[in-house]
């Protein structure tokens, strides 16, 4: 049985870490509210480790400083659940990410069992074990907690170093575990709260048809959004919507009164919002971003990218992986364009690196080339094709 401490004051809070600090290994969880912030608002930190489990009242306890330096001195193993927020309020909160991370969801898809798979179903499926939902959506920040919200917070992380044991000694007998630590790598890089903005500014929506001009003065404006909601810790979206920067854009304001002619801007934000709109402007030629210039598909791209997909659905059932994980639809379709046009496959699709591209991406290429031939053979089995090492004819 282990022992359950439920910590809210900073002398416990320094006791619990000790009692962690002695573990080879721990893994924790957090629960936190993000709508009404630019970053999480902490409220509670779950830790298990082999003997004991602490739920820690982050609210109650203040500064966490001595539990993130366990998590990131990379003297004990972390593990995490679908840890992608816990990397974030572990960096924002310690400047560092958490080492020797090991993440069961992502793992689990390299087993075979499912990605993304939720914790209840990797706890049901390792531990035998069906878990409540009946706190997903609690208010955190609200005190007292309950005696049911807290036995919620410990069995969050009560199963969690059951499952990584298990899914750990799965991954060693399929000598994947270069393979698992690569994918944490990965998770890491793209949980890095220091990525810069890059193109995520093409993400907002009616921007379509716009000129390069244009599309600078969206890009200037998101640069000022995500600047001003780091500063008042409010979320983007509830600085200046998406839907109002492209239609600001797309009437073209010369002085700041034209833009609170928009509903939804507030007024202390039209200077700024011109301001931004006038750096665009001034912008050399060289400078302003390139419209999208995607070509439409040949009509076999997609065709083509649907056999793929089959045929790597029956791969990874025959090797005990999950599709999702290791390829999406798009690398899928880019690999056939790659094929078409004699191009190499962008830096971003994951099947250009690692484990992938040494164990699934030849397979994938015989059949684009025509070294492997595919037929239906099995429609009762899992694995229901047959493959041929022949060239097919003409």
């Amino acid at each position: 049985m282990m022992r359950e401490h439920f910590v809210a004051n900073e002398a416990d809070f320094l006791k619990s870490c000790d009692l962690i600090a002695k573990s080879s290994v721990f893994g924790f969880d957090t629960e936190f509210v993000s709508e009404e912030s630019f970053r999480p608002e902490l409220c509670l930190v779950q830790v298990a480790t082999p003997e004991d489990l602490f739920v820690i009242d982050a609210i109650a306890v203040g500064s966490l400083g001595a539990f993130w330096d366990l998590a990131t001195d990379g003297k004990r193993n972390v593990i995490v659940h679908a840890g992608r927020e816990e990397i974030r309020i572990c960096q924002h909160l310690s400047g560092k990410a958490p080492a020797r991370l090991f993440d069961i969801q992502v793992a689990a898809g390299l087993i075979g069992i499912g990605y993304p798979a939720g914790y209840g179903t990797l706890v049901q499926t390792f531990a035998g074990t069906r878990l409540s939902k009946q706190e997903t959506l609690t208010d955190w920040r609200i005190r007292p907690l309950t005696a049911e919200q807290i036995t919620y917070a410990f069995d969050d992380v009560r199963y969690l170093l059951e499952c990584h044991e298990k899914i750990s000694a799965r991954l060693l007998e399929l000598d994947r575990i270069d393979w698992a630590e690569e994918e944490f790598a990965d998770l890491q890089a793209r949980s890095n709260l220091d990525e810069p903005m890059g193109e995520r500014w093409r993400r907002v929506k009616g921007t379509s048809g716009f000129d390069r001009k244009r599309l600078a003065m969206v890009r200037e404006i998101v640069a000022w959004r995500e600047e001003f909601a780091a500063k008042r810790n409010r979320p983007p979206r509830a600085i200046l919507r998406d839907d109002l920067i492209a239609d600001i854009v797309k009437r073209n304001p010369q002085k700041a009164q034209d833009i609170l002619a928009f509903r939804g801007v507030q007024h202390r934000d039209s200077e700024e919002i011109m301001a931004a709109i006038q750096k665009a402007r001034a912008l050399p030629t060289d400078s302003l971003p390139l419209q999208d210039e995607t070509k439409p598909d040949a009509p076999q791209v997609g065709l083509i990218g649907q056999v793929m997909a089959g045929l790597l659905g029956d791969l990874c059932n025959r090797k005990s992986l999950v599709p999702s994980l290791v390829a999406t639809s798009s690398d899928l379709r880019e690999l056939v364009r790659s094929k078409i046009d004699n191009t190499s496959l962008s830096d971003n699709n994951s099947l250009a690196k690692g484990w992938r591209l040494k164990h699934v991406f030849p397979v994938l290429m015989d059949f684009l080339e025509g070294k492997t031939s595919l037929r239906l053979a099995r429609v009762d089995n899992e694995s229901p094709f047959e493959y041929d090492d022949s060239k097919p004819n003409p």
